[in-house]
């Protein structure tokens, strides 16, 4: 390549680089990403380039893809700081904490006021020293304390929360075991009504329950869970009347989600929904989406579902906000039992015996089935791998066979894959979430898939619609799907809220 060849290309790159930037203070992460692919086509020498396109890919959870582009900045250039910050905020997001200590400490070394440096080492010393305690404890024991089936209510007493709370009061029965010992608490008075009040006078105010409230919502609530296969079954075949209506990622976007209720009909009557994980996390009313559902879960037990997803897991809500939004608003103790309760949640659900529901995607194991999936023992945290983490992880892809996940964690499945498995399992088509649409929804390999993701304008950055898929056999409506006459798929777009940003309640955010 000639001298004059190589600065043209250079300067080319400039171009496209500064093109990207410009997206990035949009918050156009997808677009960005293309701008810099481009730029490191025409200089594919510079650590800069890569290490910008790392940061667009963890803004897209690609978290893998992020790793490589940071490890070949840092290859390009071994003093590029902001490539060892990235490269350690992909190792946190890919789990792989105890590398990213060694990424942080650099970052830190010359940089010691780096504030998101500082916390995503914080994070990671809590999340090592977590484990080490649990191993140290368990001696190789998984037993354990379930923290929504010991609850003691008394414990509250003293709350001046409690004291001071003047709202719609709830009543408590507490459970004991056969030797008299605390074995969880039943809500004996939730209604619709408490929910509205709840909703209206509480959350819409910025006010929070208190937290003996929250605590017996979730040990009953996980009671009711625990009950559930692992596999749920719903049939509204012999019942016209009766929708089963499936809404995908929530994130915490409360307001979006009173906005399906008021758009497509309250849980209860012949209205039957089914959320399909992702429902905390992200969005900065975590708290209130999941106190709300858990509530609903008590008066309508046989209209409201959840799925588990990749964000009802300890790892991911200590770096996607739950966690912390719990301590700020109600404590430590509530998100244990949060955290317990999520252990609670189907992983999976069967529709009319032709559609599976499942927020990730599926196995590797092509040998692997239904009933395997019905056999998994799932009170815990998802392993790194195997069918458990391959439901709530898994992503499509367009290529025939398996292929590595950007994200990092679990794998890509095609077409071929997806045909396979409904034919070995006599199903129709599999819905699942897990990743934005820009439509809201979106039918892929050949048709047999449906990508559904409920949460608009996600994180406040995406201008995306969301969607709700509505399994009615045998209605007429005219908006059926042409795909599908079973079903009506609905989207809207996002609602007003208060001006307060995803993962507000984050200890500082871990800039991405």
């Amino acid at each position: 390549m000639t001298e004059e060849k190589q600065t043209i290309d250079k300067e080319k790159a400039l171009e496209l680089k500064n093109e990207g930037n410009k997206l990035v203070k949009e918050k156009r992460y997808a677009q960005a990403t293309e701008f810099y692919t481009k730029a490191i086509e025409c200089d594919p020498e510079n650590s800069i380039l890569y290490s910008n396109r790392a940061f667009t890919n963890l803004k897209l959870d690609n978290f893998q893809s992020s790793l490589n582009d940071a490890k070949r900045a840092i290859e390009l250039d071994n003093n590029n700081l902001k490539a060892y910050h990235r490269r350690a905020m992909s190792y946190i997001g890919l789990l792989e904490f105890r590398k990213a200590k060694k990424d942080l400490a650099i970052v830190l070394k010359f940089k010691p006021n780096e504030l998101t440096a500082k916390n995503a080492l914080s994070i990671c010393d809590k999340v090592i020293q977590k484990e080490n305690f649990e191993k140290a404890i368990s001696g190789g024991d998984s037993s354990k304390v379930d923290l929504c089936e010991t609850l003691n209510i008394s414990s509250f007493d003293a709350n001046s929360d409690l004291i001071n709370y003047t709202g719609k009061k709830l009543e408590f029965e507490q459970v004991t075991s056969d030797s008299g010992s605390p074995a969880g608490v039943r809500v004996k008075n939730m209604t619709q009504e408490f929910v509205s009040y709840m909703v209206e006078e509480i959350f819409l105010k910025g006010k929070y329950l208190p937290k003996a409230y929250v605590a017996a919502i979730i040990s009953h609530a996980n009671h009711l869970f625990m009950q559930e296969n692992s596999v749920v079954e719903l049939d509204n075949r012999e019942d016209p009347k009766t929708r089963i209506s499936v809404c995908g990622d929530t994130h915490g976007q409360f307001y979006d989600v009173l906005n399906i209720f008021k758009s497509f009909g309250k849980v209860g009557g012949s209205n039957v929904y089914l959320f399909n994980g992702d429902f905390v996390d992200r969005g900065s009313w975590s708290c209130e989406v999941a106190i709300l559902f858990y509530a609903l879960k008590i008066v309508y037990p046989k209209h409201i579902y959840l799925n588990r997803g990749n964000h009802e897991t300890n790892s991911m809500n200590k770096v996607y906000g739950f966690e912390d939004e719990c301590k700020y608003k109600y404590s430590q103790r509530i998100f244990d039992l949060f955290s317990q309760s999520f252990e609670s949640l189907p992983l999976a659900t069967i529709i009319n015996g032709s559609y599976l529901v499942v927020h990730g995607g599926l196995p590797s194991d092509m040998s692997a089935t239904v009933d395997d999936m019905k056999k998994i023992d799932r009170f815990k945290q998802p392993p790194r791998e195997g069918t458990f983490m391959e439901l709530l992880w898994a992503d499509p892809q367009l290529q025939n066979g398996f292929g590595p996940s950007p994200r990092g964690l679990s794998n890509a499945f095609g077409p071929d894959i997806t045909r396979a498995f409904l034919q070995k399992n006599n199903l129709k088509r599999i819905f699942r979430s897990h990743e934005v649409r820009q439509g809201g929804y979106e039918f892929e390999h050949e048709n047999q898939l449906i990508t559904v993701f409920s949460a608009p304008n996600y994180c406040d950055t995406e201008r995306n619609l969301g969607a709700i898929i509505h399994v009615m056999p045998g209605n007429e409506s005219e908006k059926k799907s042409s795909i599908d006459e079973d079903l009506i798929i609905e989207t809207f777009t996002a609602s007003p809220h208060p001006d307060i940003k995803p993962m507000a309640y984050s200890n500082g955010g871990l800039g991405f």
